[in-house]
């Protein structure tokens, strides 16, 4: 199959601001800048978790952007087409979430587990200040399989 060893590489967030956007994935979320440029009028800042060698977040910002929704709740915002969010995956969501409300990251969802049959045991919805949605999950310690949130 031709596609059978296709991998997510990154996933491109448009913002903005570039500069604003980085600060905060760098401090509330420990992200690491791995390289940024600027091109045809755009600021480019490819983003790494801190342990990670692999960027996988893209930042594209500059310009003007259309306005949407800001959701207090992720679930009302499936309504809405398209992307829904960013899942992170992490060993200890509660420990996470701890960190993440000490630093003052807006909670959408607080600590829930995970549903029956999805490889969840529990998971987490927050939101950047731009109103982009992140799940953060912890697999089932008996799961094997990679879940997609």
């Amino acid at each position: 199959m031709l596609f059978a060893e296709t991998q997510i590489h990154h996933i491109a967030l448009r913002v903005a601001d570039a500069a604003a956007s980085k600060a905060w994935f760098v401090t509330m979320l420990d992200f690491r800048v791995d390289r940024e440029f600027s091109f045809s009028g755009k600021d480019f800042v490819w983003l790494c978790p801190s342990g990670s060698k692999t960027p996988v977040i893209e930042l594209i910002g500059g310009g003007a952007l259309a306005s949407r929704p800001s959701y207090e709740n992720p679930l009302d915002s499936l309504q809405q087409p398209g992307f829904h969010h960013i899942c992170l995956q992490f060993n200890d969501v509660e420990q996470v979430l701890s960190e993440l409300r000490y630093r003052g990251v807006k909670i959408l969802i607080d600590v829930i587990a995970g549903a029956p049959g999805s490889g969840v045991e529990k998971g987490a919805f927050i939101a950047d200040p731009w109103g982009n949605i992140f799940e953060l999950l912890q697999l089932a310690r008996d799961s094997e399989a990679s879940v997609i949130g």
